[in-house]
């Protein structure tokens, strides 16, 4: 898979958490749902809840 360099143009299913598989499509919903801090979107998605996305992400960051 070839991953964006720019997360803001990426399509929906690119994941942007990959410790815990997250995707911008699953952090967009839920911001439409009303998530509107960082700790309202974890609480909904699970995002960022692992720690080891640098580690695991084929971006290296």
């Amino acid at each position: 898979m070839r991953y964006s360099q720019d997360i803001l143009s990426a399509p929906d299913e690119e994941l942007v958490c990959y410790c815990s598989g997250v995707s911008k499509g699953e952090i967009r919903a839920a911001m439409r749902a009303g998530a509107k801090t960082l700790a309202e979107v974890k609480a909904a998605t699970g995002a960022c809840t692992v720690s080891r996305c640098q580690e695991l992400s084929p971006r290296g960051r």
